[in-house]
């Protein structure tokens, strides 16, 4: 029902009752204020300066605290932790495109000027950018905007993008600031102990106006001072106006533009003293005194009240950041893979030496040096040049290391220590004790027995059970009683690859094949084989089962939260698929594989390695597709669901030989009538079926999606990127037998464009070029210009592959680039070879213009299938093809070989996103739908029943109400990638190809 208006009188009487109560609180009010002693005056204005400037700090610190997220954001994902925003310089000097008006933080603002030798910029005093930091205008106690200085080390905008690298930026980074104080002298005096206190940052309450200054009016007027008032002269707020009042310190820079930017050079010539003490007095005799002097006869040269942040205050609180100390242990992660495979690959790192310091006899010592697989470049970006200065290794001499990580005795070839914070005894400054500088003295970074072993010939870091030996945590985490402040970051980089493969040796046609290799030189691990002869399972010792390869980490890891890995695929020949797979660390071995062909690698027994135990996750590539699935008529008989189908999905063309994608899981956990053979059902779509009804089902394999373009004929697409995010969380049930974890698996995959080349041209000349026209698709040429990177690969002759720079753009088919200096003729470019079994067996070459005639030798090298290479004599069919006498054991057809293709070199903003780690794609690119998401429920396993008597069950099980003993599933992890071939026959061509590249996973605690 609608409320009736109240009767005019009661209106009347209600305003004059409100008029009442307002002229009771004004008088109240007054009489307040008017009884306030100045001391009174005094705190309560005090308070208020104080109130502001504690917002302030807070909002500076959130600013730093989140800015690198900010600049991945604004398209800058190399920034590091650690900077503070530029001051307000007025709207007449202010360059912030996206912050224009008063209390803007002022960019590259005009008559910025940077040093020439190391680029960096100015240190900076001027207004505190309340309206960039959203925080309003902030007074102090006298109604004056607060003011605010920032040293050129931690300003935002401190250096030149033409310049050399600017100075480190971590823990350790000096800043340009020095806080002095009045003690009774006529100078004033350092307040700090040593230069890791310098403030990064101070923020100014100028107080009021003493007599020099004028608050009066915009210079220049065109300055927007609506908020505020007054000038963005500092002279005019900042103390003392005359330059000399405090001993010729000032809280400005004399002779700027509104006194605001000093320049900067070496760091100690470079310092700038700030008085921050609030009320300085002066006596007759020139002596300053803090607030009072001991005279009678003062006055007061200074009275602005500061309030700093420190270097070592930021990076305290930066540390309970999460995402900081993911990066830092992402960089560690991909530092140790990266030094793991060179190692292996008889590649020992020259450490940096540090200077004055000599290494032990029976290990080598220095700083891990700058390289390609983990510096800058590498996710997380910008990194490791940031903490370089940290990073410490030791390499062996004649013998591994016993190394005590996570509590766990290690053998490792080398050892990488991550330094850490500085205890209170450290110091990292350019100062030289007993000749050795500060930076390159290990004592002022390790600790303890680190320090013994990093420095001193001591066997005991070399001996099972050894003392001293190094020892610490893997990871880097909050400081808590189990990690201090400076405690040494220490890992294990032992002498195996980071890559453990299940890859059988079969027979075939011209020779022994390996099916997977990796090779640690590069990281790069390939499924199928491109070597001579292919495979005959069914003439072999090796089961047809057994033609499938896996590829796993060595070591498990705690599953935590989840994980976020990437990685790049191409598929060079298209046969079976294959699988990302995650596994139940604590029931799978690095020994584990499933069976070949449709299995993937990832299901099935291959009667030679251990099934894949499930609980288990997968993301397979599946590039054939098998139709139906039928029920193994025999369980566990050799060759029996080789063919029985995935139920793979048929998609409408041109979605070449139906391709798909898809989230797995595993089979039905007991036998019943669907499902005859669970172990064998784990990759088929939409099984188990039925879905299992008991207490704890196992998943059901979603729908599949089509993966396009991956098909021999069309080159377009040939390149993935892909990225995986596995969210786990585990339920702690007060009952053991409800224990269960919630998986959540996304899957994204970007195509990287590229064009089938269809000619190359050499030309002669300083330098050499390279004349490439490729084979438009869907009416697209190359879409190259001027100046693009390109990338061109699969080339035979192999010569012309590579990284090149187009020099022109001839047509939309057609670019030039140029080739090294002194680079030889690699031959003509032959663009395709296919076989037939006409002639006993022949090779039919596509090669443009060859110039050759019948009867002449070609040396063919590069080739994939590698039975094309050779030395051969050919037949001349015309001016762009000639033939050779090609026969092949078993009449076997081992397919056609594709030709080279050019793709830009650019990635797109996706595929840079999905290389990320450290991030989640959610907010890396939030619009960037998964191709791939599924929630599935794993359930703790179950175990023998419980004992009689305590122990009820073994350790890390616990006994549950039905009197059955669990035992946490899904609790670490091993990764890695299956595959699965299948045997070759007269007439098929041989299986796949894929090449793997670029793996990173980010471990989630």
């Amino acid at each position: 029902m609608p409320r009736r208006p109240l009767p005019q009188r009661s209106r009347h009487r209600g305003f004059a009752l409100m008029a009442l109560l307002v002229l009771l609180t004004l008088g109240g009010l007054y009489f307040f204020v008017n009884n306030l002693t100045p001391a009174a005056v005094a705190e309560r204005r005090q308070q208020q300066t104080n109130a502001s400037m504690n917002l302030a700090r807070d909002a500076l610190m959130g600013y730093a605290l989140k800015y690198r997220e900010d600049q991945v954001r604004d398209g800058q994902p190399a920034e590091v932790y650690g900077f503070f925003p530029l001051p307000d310089l007025g709207t007449t000097r202010n360059t912030n495109t996206g912050c224009t008006l008063e209390g803007c933080d002022a960019a590259r603002f005009t008559g910025i000027t940077f040093d020439a030798t190391t680029g960096v910029g100015p240190t900076i005093v001027g207004r505190f950018p309340w309206r960039m930091l959203g925080t309003g205008p902030l007074k102090d106690g006298n109604g004056e905007c607060l003011w605010y200085a920032v040293s050129a080390s931690h300003s935002r905008i401190r250096k030149t993008p033409t310049a050399p690298s600017p100075p480190a930026m971590n823990w350790d980074t000096l800043s340009h600031l020095d806080i002095v104080v009045a003690n009774g002298q006529t100078e004033l005096a350092s307040a700090l102990a040593n230069a890791h206190e310098r403030p990064v940052v101070i923020i100014f309450s100028p107080g009021s106006a003493l007599s020099s200054q004028n608050r009066t009016s915009p210079n220049p007027a065109t300055d927007d001072v609506t908020e505020c008032g007054g000038n963005y002269d500092v002279k005019n707020y900042l103390d003392p106006a005359d330059g000399v009042s405090l001993g010729a310190v000032t809280n400005f820079f004399s002779g700027t533009t509104n006194s605001a930017t000093g320049t900067t050079t070496a760091l100690d010539a470079g310092l700038k003293q700030f008085s921050a003490q609030g009320n300085i007095q002066r006596d007759a005799a020139s002596k300053l005194w803090p607030r009072e002097c001991a005279s009678g006869s003062c006055s007061t040269v200074g009275n602005d009240t500061g309030l700093t942040i420190t270097g070592d205050s930021f990076f305290s609180t930066l540390r309970s950041s999460s995402v900081f100390r993911l990066d830092i242990n992402s960089m560690l992660d991909r530092i140790t893979s990266c030094l793991r495979d060179k190692i292996n690959g008889g590649s020992t790192p020259s450490l940096v030496a540090l200077a004055g310091v000599t290494s032990p006899t029976d290990k080598n010592i220095g700083r891990v040096p700058t390289d390609s697989c983990y510096n800058d470049t590498n996710n997380p970006l910008g990194y490791f040049s940031n903490y370089q200065d940290q990073l410490f290794m030791a390499t062996r001499v004649a013998s591994d290391f016993k190394v005590l990580v996570d509590g766990t005795e290690n053998t490792c070839a080398a050892v990488l220590l991550f330094a850490n914070q500085r205890s209170s005894a450290q110091r990292r400054t350019t100062t030289e004790v007993n000749a050795v500088q500060e930076l390159n003295s290990p004592l002022n970074y390790l600790e303890g027995d680190n320090l013994t072993c990093f420095t001193t010939d001591n066997s005991g870091c070399f001996t099972a059970g050894g003392s001293p030996r190094f020892a610490g945590p893997s990871v880097f985490a909050r400081v808590s009683g189990s990690q201090t402040v400076s405690q040494d970051i220490v890992r294990c980089v032992p002498n195996t690859a980071n890559i453990t493969l299940v890859a059988p040796t079969v027979a075939a046609f011209g020779g022994n094949i390996k099916l997977a290799t990796y090779t640690p030189a590069t990281s790069s691990l390939t499924l199928g084989s491109a070597n001579a002869g292919s495979t005959n399972a069914s003439t072999g010792s090796v089961l047809a089962e057994s033609l499938s390869a896996c590829a796993w980490t060595p070591e498990t890891h705690a599953t935590g939260s989840g994980l976020r890995s990437y990685f790049r695929f191409r598929i060079r020949r298209v046969g079976e698929g294959f699988t990302f797979a995650m596994v139940d660390g604590d029931r799978n071995t690095s020994a584990a594989c499933g069976a070949a062909r449709q299995h993937l690698g990832y299901s099935g027994n291959n009667g030679t390695a251990p099934y894949i135990l499930p609980p288990k996750i997968a993301v397979e590539f599946d590039t054939s597709r098998n139709t139906g699935y039928t029920i193994p008529v025999t369980p566990g008989v050799s060759g029996n669901t080789l063919n029985n189908g995935r139920n793979d999905p048929d998609f409408t063309p041109p979605q070449a030989n139906d391709a798909h994608t898809a989230i797995v899981y595993w089979g039905a956990s007991v036998a019943n009538a669907t499902v005859t053979d669970p172990q064998h059902d784990d990759n088929v779509h939409g099984f188990p079926s039925p879905a299992e009804t008991g207490a704890r089902p196992a998943p059901i394999n979603p729908t599949a999606v089509t993966l396009d373009r991956i098909q021999l004929t069309d080159a377009s697409q040939r390149e993935f990127h892909v990225r995986v995010e596995l969210t786990a969380s585990y339920n702690a049930p007060a009952d053991p037998k409800d224990g269960a974890t919630t998986v959540t698996t996304k899957m994204w995959a970007e195509p990287v464009s590229a064009k089938s080349i269809s000619a190359i041209t050499f030309t002669a000349g300083s330098p050499p070029t390279m004349t490439v026209t490729v084979t438009p698709i869907s009416g697209s040429g190359h879409g190259l210009a001027v100046s693009d990177s390109v990338v061109i690969q699969d080339v035979v002759p192999a010569a012309y592959n590579g990284s090149y720079t187009v020099t022109s753009v001839v047509d939309s088919n057609t670019f030039t680039v140029d080739l090294p200096a002194g680079t030889a003729n690699p031959g003509r470019y032959i663009s395709s070879i296919s076989w037939a079994s006409t002639s006993g067996g022949r090779a039919t070459v596509t090669s443009a213009t060859h110039g050759l005639s019948s009867g002449n030798n070609v040396l063919i090298t590069g080739a994939v299938p590698s039975e094309y290479n050779g030395n051969w004599t050919i037949t001349k069919i015309n001016n762009d093809s000639y033939r050779f006498a090609r026969p092949i054991a078993g009449n076997f057809n081992p397919g056609a070989m594709a030709p080279g293709i050019a793709a830009v070199k650019t990635l797109t903003p996706n595929a840079i996103a999905l290389a990320n780690t450290t991030r989640a794609m959610s907010q890396l690119a939030p619009s960037f739908n998964p191709t791939l998401t599924d929630t599935a429920t794993i359930y703790d396993e179950q175990k023998a029943a419980c004992a009689v008597s305590i122990p009820f069950c073994p350790v890390g099980q616990s006994c549950g109400s039905d009197n059955i003993c669990y035992q946490p599933a899904f609790q670490k992890l091993r990764v890695g990638f299956t595959a699965g071939e299948r045997s070759s026959s007269s007439g098929t061509s041989r299986s796949e190809l894929v090449e793997i590249t670029n793996q990173a996973t980010t471990w989630l605690p």
